[in-house]
């Protein structure tokens, strides 16, 4: 059974890595047109793909936000804090930075081939929290840039 021992920095700003430790996390598994058929066929000819729930795969998530995985080892994690809609919200003159906080999650799904050699298992998904992760307010756009401006004006 995988565990986690530690997670550095316990926050962070946007690109910036994260370092999960433990043990047992097994190889990384790449999402592959053999666990869903047709899925490289759908991508060349630039259809919507749907990846659902039937893909085997691993992931780390910000506040059930995808990272982009920098390394994966059965004893540590590297990624990067994701961007998506963590920029804060709102509009010019109305604009508000505060970043989620929630828990980091590293997510493995995969299923096995039965004894007989025939596929396959039910799909088995293993999820360990390593805790409660804050997205700072670095790398962010500059906050000058959403005050308002006279109409039709470029500089500042």
């Amino acid at each position: 059974m995988p565990t986690i021992e530690s997670f550095s920095p316990a926050s962070a700003g946007l690109d910036e890595v994260v370092t999960i430790k433990g043990s047992g996390f097994g190889s990384f598994i790449k999402t592959t047109e053999a666990t869903q058929p047709g899925l490289g066929e759908g991508a060349f000819k630039r259809d919507q793909i749907e990846l659902g729930e039937n893909v085997s795969r691993t992931e780390v998530l910000f506040n059930n936000i995808g990272a982009i995985v920098l390394s994966w080892t059965d004893t540590e994690i590297k990624a990067r804090v994701p961007h998506r809609h963590l920029f804060g919200i709102g509009k010019p003159g109305q604009f508000s930075a505060d970043l989620a906080t929630g828990p980091l999650v590293i997510r493995r799904g995969s299923w096995d081939l039965l004894p007989d050699g025939t596929c396959c298992t039910p799909k088995k998904w293993l999820t360990l929290e390593a805790g409660t992760f804050t997205i700072e307010a670095k790398g962010m756009p500059d906050q000058s840039f959403f005050e308002s401006r006279p109409e039709g004006s470029t500089n500042d």
